[in-house]
C-alpha cells in the first residue's frame, strides 16, 4: 500500500519565496528556512533568483535590449549617418546596448556597400535593344517584313536606312 504525501504544497512559488527573503540572509540560510516551510531548494537557486533580481548579467541576456530595439545594427541603422560613432555608442549604452566604435564603422560601411550593389543591379537591370544580328531567324523576319508590306517599299525603307547609315559615317 503506498504512503500518504506528506509534503505540503505552498501557493507561493520557490522563486517568490527567495525574492521574499531579506537580502542580507546568506544562501545557506533561505534553503534552510524554505525547508522548514516544506519547500525544497538549493543554494544555486537561490543565488540565480537573486542574480536576475538585481538585474546582473544573466537577466540582461535574457531581457535583450531595451525599449523595443529590434537589434544593435538596426540600432546604427536608425540613427542619420552624420551621428559621429562615438555619440551613437553613447546613446546605445544609455539603452543597454554594448557596442563599440567599430562596430558602428562596421554597420555603416555595410549599409554603404549594400546601397551601391542595389544601384548597380538597377542599373544592370534596364534592357538595351540590341540589333539581331545575321542570323536566318533575322533575314527569314525580314522576308516577313517585305511579304507584309510588299517588297518595292521594303526596299524604299532599306534605302533610307543605307542613307543615313552613310552619312553617318561619312561616305
Amino acid at each position: 500500500m503506498p504512503r500518504p504525501k506528506t509534503s505540503k504544497k505552498t501557493s507561493v512559488s520557490k522563486s517568490d519565496f527567495i525574492r521574499s527573503q531579506p537580502a542580507t540572509l546568506s544562501a545557506a540560510e533561505v534553503v534552510a528556512k524554505a525547508k522548514a516551510e516544506g519547500i525544497k531548494l538549493d543554494r544555486v537557486l537561490v543565488y540565480k533568483v537573486r542574480i536576475r533580481q538585481k538585474g546582473g548579467a544573466t537577466a540582461k541576456k535574457a531581457a535583450g535590449p531595451k525599449k523595443g530595439v529590434a537589434s544593435k545594427a538596426a540600432f546604427v541603422r536608425e540613427l542619420p549617418a552624420s551621428t559621429p560613432a562615438k555619440e551613437v555608442v553613447a546613446k546605445a549604452k544609455a539603452l543597454g546596448l554594448s557596442l563599440s566604435v567599430n562596430y558602428v564603422y562596421n554597420i555603416r560601411g555595410a549599409a554603404k556597400t549594400a546601397a551601391k550593389n542595389r544601384r548597380a543591379t538597377a542599373r544592370a537591370g534596364v534592357a538595351v535593344p540590341r540589333p539581331i544580328s545575321g542570323s536566318p531567324a533575322a533575314e527569314s523576319l525580314l522576308k516577313a517584313l517585305a511579304a507584309e508590306i510588299g517588297l518595292g517599299r521594303a526596299i524604299e525603307v532599306l534605302s533610307g536606312e543605307q542613307a543615313k547609315v552613310r552619312a553617318l559615317i561619312g561616305r
